[in-house]
């Protein structure tokens, strides 16, 4: 290449750098707002559950049921859609599965079994699966690999905005409302930004073409540990690449994360109820505090994971110790107060959302260098969806059975759990990308 050329090469990665920051921002922007949208279409379960339960007659058992089969589709869907989301375009990807999730919320609005509850909600899970791992693919292209902790804690945060628009808003549309309002309101507005994002997404981030013209300052540099071809080499099985990179050992730490944070989503409500003795219109109030709780969990996790040296392991551990100590005093505490039951509640919740944006955001985003951030993303929440499966039936009917003691001594276990196998990753040997 010539001197000239080089030189006009140069000048279009600096003006491409401009454009990439404008628009990496807007792109952020509408990721966020999907995410926090699509939030609206499965908490709402959590809400709508004391009120189907009154007004249809089901047991915990059952309606645990419909939460379980979310999650094991939103699993299974994980795990398919990954893999995909790394192949295709993300902006059709998740337009489609943002609509097909608004137009079975509304269907489940009117749906008049439990059977087809059941089978309405599993597809949700399926057609929700669609969205995090391009999501992440889309934000690893667009943003420095040193920026990847700064945007998977902010993208982390819509989860914990769309609680709050859910809980929120719909504990209010409840209160004066029948409960399938909870699922026809969340259905019209998610269906409305599906097309909100088809016409503002950019389909290809400028980051292609800004990496390969000024390698100076593309996103290959980093400060965290990285490998050439981490898993990488052509030929590899996918699940030769997990077992190379022990992925599967923060699989186990995932199956154990998902019983206690998506046990706390679905179940919180009716916990705070049944063992304070509240009304819904209070608890609503109340579990507000939860996702708010929530936010500083996220940026917890920020900050350990940069206090630590970026070692993953390490600030996940912390963090589950952390929430592991918080359901402790629940179990001896709770009860005794409201507020004190809700914050500990609150800070049992806040850990598992910040080892959530380790484990779902900051470790997949590790290997956007050999294109697997989304297929990584789709194995570690296949994983931390298959535990949530299992919380879901199983507290059901332990409550039901047991009361909810029972369930505060499998979450302590399944926190301990989890740090337990991530202290095994941390002192064997082999290959650390993240």
């Amino acid at each position: 290449m010539g001197i000239s050329s080089l030189g006009r090469y140069k000048n279009k990665a600096v003006i491409g750098e401009a454009d990439i920051k404008h628009e990496g921002r807007k792109v952020f922007i509408l990721c966020w707002l999907a995410y926090a949208c699509a939030y609206l279409c499965r908490v709402n379960m959590s809400i709508a559950i004391p009120s189907i339960s009154q007004s249809l007659g089901y047991s915990k058992t059952s309606l645990g049921l419909v939460g379980s089969s979310f999650f094991w589709a939103y699993g299974i869907g994980q795990l398919i859609n990954g893999y995909i989301g790394d192949r295709i375009s993300g902006r059709i990807f998740i337009f489609f599965g943002l609509l097909v999730s608004a137009l079975i919320n509304i269907f489940f609005g009117l749906a008049p079994t439990l059977v087809v509850m059941v089978i309405l909600w599993m597809f949700n899970g399926y057609f929700q699966s669609m969205l995090w791992g391009p999501i992440v693919r889309i934000l690893s292209r667009w943003f420095h690999r040193e920026e990847n902790t700064r945007v998977s804690v902010g993208i982390s945060t819509s989860m914990v905005g769309g609680f709050l628009i859910s809980w929120g808003l719909l504990g209010q549309v409840l209160s004066n409302a029948r409960w399938s309002w909870i699922f026809l309101v969340p259905g019209i507005i998610v269906a409305i930004y599906g097309f909100i994002w088809i016409l503002l997404i950019r389909p290809e981030p400028f980051q292609h073409d800004y990496a390969e013209l000024s390698p100076e300052i593309s996103n290959t540099g980093t400060h965290e540990d990285s490998r050439d071809d981490a898993g990488g080499k052509r030929g590899t099985s996918f699940i030769g690449f997990i077992m190379e990179n022990r992925l599967w050992i923060i699989a186990i730490s995932c199956v154990t994360q998902g019983i206690v944070k998506e046990g706390i989503t679905l179940w919180g409500p009716s916990y705070l109820m049944e063992t304070q003795g509240l009304d819904l219109g209070s608890t609503t109030t109340y579990v507000l505090l939860i996702p708010l709780m929530n936010f500083g969990g996220i940026f917890l996790s920020g900050w350990l994971n940069k206090k630590f040296r970026y070692n993953h392991d390490l600030a996940i551990m912390t963090l589950l110790s952390g929430s592991a100590l918080a359901i402790l005093g629940l179990f001896l505490l709770g009860r005794y107060s409201v507020l004190l039951g809700v914050i500990l509640l609150g800070s049992c919740s806040a850990c598992m959302y910040g080892a959530n944006t380790l484990l779902m955001s900051v470790i997949p985003m590790g290997y956007a260098k050999i294109n697997k951030t989304s297929a990584v993303a789709g194995f570690l929440n296949f994983s931390n969806y298959m535990g949530a499966g299992m919380s879901g039936v199983v507290t059901g009917a332990m409550s039901d059975y047991w009361g909810w003691n029972g369930i505060l001594a499998i979450w302590i276990f399944s926190t301990l759990l989890g740090a337990s196998v991530l202290w095994i990753r941390r002192i064997s040997k082999g290959p650390n990308i993240g």
